[in-house]
């Protein structure tokens, strides 16, 4: 015994903790590392949403010229890339540079539902061993830590479902394409698949 409380329950309790903590950790690391990895694809290159098209440190256009389910492929028309001063420390491509686009949010692409899956598994762990630690030993010092480590369990998981509750329908299909687009549409039907 430890004071009031049970050895088995605190080791349970701290054991339920970590794992929520690893969990939280895990998610904010796969957040970070996702928004790492889109910065170096695009670095120097800036979006503008307003011509769906980005401009490189040159000042160039790069339009869009195709699309899978996931991504949108964006290119500089080779002309100018070509000829750009810049090219060598930019693109080896005779084709001109290229940029590739996720049409989801970290959360809803692949690599973020298996961060967040991973997360979520992580806290059911937790609450089942807090369930079962509670039942285990339902004597009251240990009932208001297994309610601590529950509470502590809700929160977590409600945060990392927060994407799941913001999309009704689940997680989303391809963004949908602004009006203005749909006079431009041969541009945008282009499947582009990767070799």
């Amino acid at each position: 015994m430890t004071g009031p409380f049970t050895t088995e329950a605190v080791l349970a309790y701290g054991y339920a903790a970590g794992l929520l903590v690893a969990a939280a950790g895990l998610d904010r690391l796969a957040r970070h590392i996702a928004r790492r990895s889109e910065r170096h694809r695009t670095g120097g290159f800036t979006y503008r949403p307003e011509h769906d098209a980005w401009v490189c440190p040159a000042d160039q256009l790069l339009w869009p010229v195709g699309q899978d389910r996931h991504h949108r492929l964006y290119r500089a028309r080779p002309s100018v890339c070509n000829a750009c001063p810049r090219k060598p420390d930019c693109t080896p491509s005779r084709h001109g540079r290229e940029i590739v686009r996720a049409l989801r949010p970290w959360p809803h692409s692949e690599a973020g539902r298996f961060h967040r899956g991973l997360a979520l598994v992580l806290v059911v762990l937790a609450a089942t061993l807090t369930l079962i630690e509670a039942v285990r030993h339902p004597a009251w010092p240990d009932l208001a830590l297994a309610a601590a480590a529950l509470a502590a369990t809700a929160v977590t998981g409600w945060w990392l479902t927060g994407h799941l509750r913001a999309t009704p329908a689940g997680f989303p299909g391809p963004f949908p394409e602004p009006e203005e687009k749909a006079t431009n549409r041969d541009r945008y039907t282009t499947v582009w698949r990767s070799e």
